[in-house]
Formats: structure tokens, C-alpha cells, sequence
């Protein structure tokens, strides 16, 4: 009796460790590009300039700001995240032209197995931040630069701009 006892034991152990995991995104995360930019209060272009790792598997990530698209106007700003590479693809979906990326769910940044989104970036690169808000999968996507410029081709950057309009950035000031 004390085998099987010991074994139901391990057994229930196991299976609460198991469900704590995530085994669906929250819904939040998987929004629709409209909502999320009906949503956006603070979003930023941004190069990284410097990360610092934290501990736990958190980097702090440093960026100069390229353009401020809708919030205060800043010259750096920060994002806690993951190592890079850690559920994250540095992709641009090739100027955001990739219909994976408009589906649902699209997106380079995906949450852990604790339903926690810890986007992560290469130092010199640039990303297209949407700040001060819940994030989702759409929140840290790469913009590729052309001769030191954002790529003019970007359809995730041309979207966002035309969607939040210049009012957002003016509206701050």
C-alpha cells in the first residue's frame, strides 16, 4: 500500500506542476492589428542600444527612439524582456508582407509556458515598441532599416502610422 500511495502522490505532484503551465495564449495577447492600435497610448520606433541582463532570464533592453508615433515624446526608453532568441523570431515577416503575420495570433513575440510575453531584441536593431499597454504577440516587431531608414516598404510600420494618424503624438505635447 505505501508503494501505491507514494505513486498516486508523485503522480498528483506531477500533474499540479503540469497545470500551472499555459497552454493557450490569454486572448488579450492575440488581438487584431485594428484593436491594438485602437488601444495604443505610448508606441515608439526604436533601436537598441544596450541590454543588461538582470537575472532570471530578464534583460533590460535600452532604445533610442527613431520616431515617436503616439505617447510623450522621449528620447530613450526601456523594455524588461527574455534573452534574445527566447520565444521570440528577430523577423520582420519580410516588411510585415507575410500573411502569418496579419493572421491571428500573428506576430514575432510569443508568451512563455507562464502566459508571460518577454519580448527579446539584438542590440542594434530596430523594433517597432507599443508601450504602456497590455502586450501582445503584435507589441515588439523588427523593422528592418534601408540606408539608415526605416524600410519605406514596412506594411506593420505604414499601418500603424495611418491607423494612430499624427493627432497621437501632437495630442501629447
Amino acid at each position: 500500500m505505501t508503494k501505491l500511495h507514494s505513486l498516486v502522490f508523485a503522480l498528483l505532484a506531477l500533474g499540479a506542476g503540469a497545470s500551472q503551465a499555459c497552454y493557450a495564449p490569454p486572448q488579450a495577447q492575440l488581438i487584431g492589428p485594428g484593436e491594438q492600435v485602437q488601444l495604443a497610448a505610448d508606441v515608439a520606433l526604436g533601436q537598441v542600444i544596450g541590454a543588461t541582463p538582470l537575472g532570471d532570464y530578464l534583460v533590460e533592453y535600452r532604445f533610442l527612439t527613431i520616431e515617436q508615433l503616439a505617447g510623450v515624446e522621449q528620447k530613450t526608453f526601456t523594455v524588461v524582456g527574455g534573452p534574445e532568441g527566447f520565444n521570440n523570431k528577430d523577423t520582420s515577416f519580410s516588411g510585415h508582407t507575410d500573411p502569418r503575420f496579419w493572421a491571428r495570433g500573428g506576430g514575432r513575440t510569443m508568451n512563455g509556458s507562464d502566459c508571460v510575453l518577454r519580448p527579446g531584441f539584438v542590440v542594434g536593431n530596430s523594433y517597432l515598441v507599443f508601450l504602456g499597454a497590455a502586450p501582445t504577440w503584435r507589441s515588439f516587431e523588427k523593422i528592418d532599416m534601408v540606408d539608415g531608414r526605416p524600410d519605406p516598404g514596412d506594411q506593420w510600420l505604414a499601418y500603424v502610422k495611418t491607423a494612430l494618424g499624427p493627432w497621437r503624438t501632437a495630442a501629447a505635447h
